[in-house]
């Protein structure tokens, strides 16, 4: 079964693929295409905005009300 959605590292934005594996207790890992290895090589090319945290999800502000304030 191939992913055809593409999926991308949350935390430095390079392409991700899935590798199955023949260990039951880890049948699947997410590994970086370009390297193979599950760990980012650069995880400070993550461009921070002054006020966000990439590890939390954006807020809504229209939903929370915060607009009207």
């Amino acid at each position: 079964m191939n992913n055809r959605m593409p999926l991308l590292c949350p935390r430095c934005g390079h392409p991700q693929q899935v590798v199955h594996q023949d260990d039951p207790h880890h049948p699947v890992r997410v590994v970086h295409t370009g390297t193979g290895r599950e760990a980012c090589d650069e995880p400070e090319a993550v461009e921070e905005l002054p006020g966000e945290n990439p590890g939390e999800a954006p807020i809504d502000v229209e939903r929370t009300g915060l607009s009207r304030c």
